[in-house]
């Protein structure tokens, strides 16, 4: 399964004006019609993988570990509010259906451009279009809902042109919301 290189936008002072996640309701069923065999196999042996108990249940604590394992770049936000949505009564775990839903919305998510552009505005040096690379590493590797080292390469490493230490404010944006 391909690896999602978009994470959630992220704005000033770790506080979301928007929920990260439009969630989608759908069925299991409907939800497993959107991956191919191959993706709906990954996504049943990870499934299977965190069933500890052998009840076809997963603990909705293991659900980030469960969409990373499978690719999903997600953020501790993102599963926070995923985890609320698929299991409003608490009940703490999360069954096959559930986890499929997860994987279709979180695949299905889609950005809001706008927000990703302003966020990153503010890190332009004389409003130039360009942004210190190590800067928005030392921010999104350490500030908010962080990226680990290894997921922010991967996002970076999309950027194949790179000036001096700067990548294209636009091109960061156009890498963070491609799906």
């Amino acid at each position: 399964m391909k690896t999602q290189n978009n994470f959630a936008h992220f704005s000033r002072g770790g506080k979301l004006s928007t929920p990260y996640l439009k969630f989608t309701k759908v069925d299991a069923e409907t939800a497993k019609k959107a991956f191919t065999p191959q993706e709906l196999k990954q996504i049943m042996d990870m499934f299977v993988y965190f069933d500890k108990t052998g009840n076809n249940t997963i603990k909705r604590d293991d659900l980030g570990f469960a969409l990373r394992a499978i690719g999903y770049l997600v953020t501790t936000i993102e599963i926070r509010e995923l985890g609320m949505y698929l299991d409003p009564k608490k009940t703490q775990i999360l069954n096959f259906e559930q986890f499929i839903t997860a994987c279709y919305n979180v695949r299905n998510r889609k950005p809001n451009k706008q927000e990703i552009i302003n966020a990153l505005k503010i890190f332009e040096k004389n409003k130039s279009g360009y942004i210190d690379v190590k800067e928005i590493k030392s921010i999104i590797t350490k500030i908010g809902d962080v990226l680990n080292l290894t997921e922010f390469d991967i996002v970076i490493s999309e950027i194949t042109q790179q000036y001096n230490g700067f990548i294209k404010t636009d091109d960061l944006v156009n890498l963070l919301i491609m799906s």
